[in-house]
């Protein structure tokens, strides 16, 4: 299994908070490349200045794709809210101009990536990864359904697939998608180069170790930082099953 590390924060006020979050990804991208590690790196924008200065937001991740060149490693842009999900995708439409080494990321439960998808892929070389979708979004910009939101992850998986993406990240803890994207996965012949499953760390273990056992490259998002409880609350909202692992991982024993 390879990893992504997750340094955990957001919606930064101030320049000094978005250097200290800069800051904390190159001590990340240093010590991955120190320890030999098949791991890179995932930002939320918002965290890097987003919501109050684009410019300083691309110049900061210029320097860790930079870096993340140097260390022959990877930087994911990770997807918020849909208040930036156009600015997230030009930023990244910009940067792949530049570099290889930068990805992003696509949420099914939107009603907008199918178009999304069909323009990055048009357009270059794409790097994403493909999950539900976890922010309380309005009925007319997201689908609302949970059996609505696993049939537009799968449509948007085979339109990958089928488009030739360069690489997919396959984002599910959901047993029908994992059975779902194994099957298509298979039916279209697709070279294991060509994607991996990807889990968060503590969840659903005995799921992970099946998919590599059977030879499925996978990757495991490591979640690191001082700020975990919004992160945690989030994920008990989208997925209330994960409050053991949670609590597990915040207590002693």
């Amino acid at each position: 299994m390879s990893a992504t590390l997750d340094v955990l924060g957001e919606d930064s006020t101030s320049r000094e908070q978005a250097l200290k979050g800069e800051a904390l990804y190159q001590e990340a991208l240093s010590e991955i490349d120190a320890q030999s590690l098949d791991a890179n790196i995932s930002v939320k924008l918002s965290m890097l200045a987003l919501r109050f200065d684009e410019n300083l937001c691309i110049e900061i991740l210029q320097k860790l794709i930079r870096s993340a060149e140097i260390h022959d490693s990877f930087v994911r842009i990770d997807m918020e809210d849909s208040s930036v999900t156009q600015q997230t995708l030009d930023i990244y439409r910009r940067l792949r101009k530049e570099t290889h080494r930068v990805g992003t990321v696509v949420q099914a439960y939107l009603r907008s990536t199918e178009q999304d998808v069909y323009e990055l892929m048009e357009e270059s070389d794409t790097y994403l990864r493909l999950c539900k979708g976890i922010y309380v979004e309005p009925e007319e910009l997201a689908f609302k359904g949970f059996t609505e939101v696993q049939d537009a992850f799968l449509r948007n998986l085979e339109q990958m697939l089928r488009g030739g993406i360069k690489k997919v990240g396959i984002a599910t803890h959901d047993q029908r998608l994992i059975e779902g994207s194994v099957d298509l996965l298979r039916r279209l012949e697709v070279p294991k180069e060509q994607y991996e499953f990807q889990m968060l760390l503590g969840v659903t273990e005995d799921l992970r170790s099946d998919l590599v056992a059977k030879g499925h490259p996978l990757r495991v998002y490591v979640p690191f930082g001082e700020e975990w409880y919004a992160y945690s609350s989030r994920r008990l909202r989208e997925n209330p099953k994960i409050a053991g692992h949670v609590i597990r991982n915040m207590l002693p024993f």
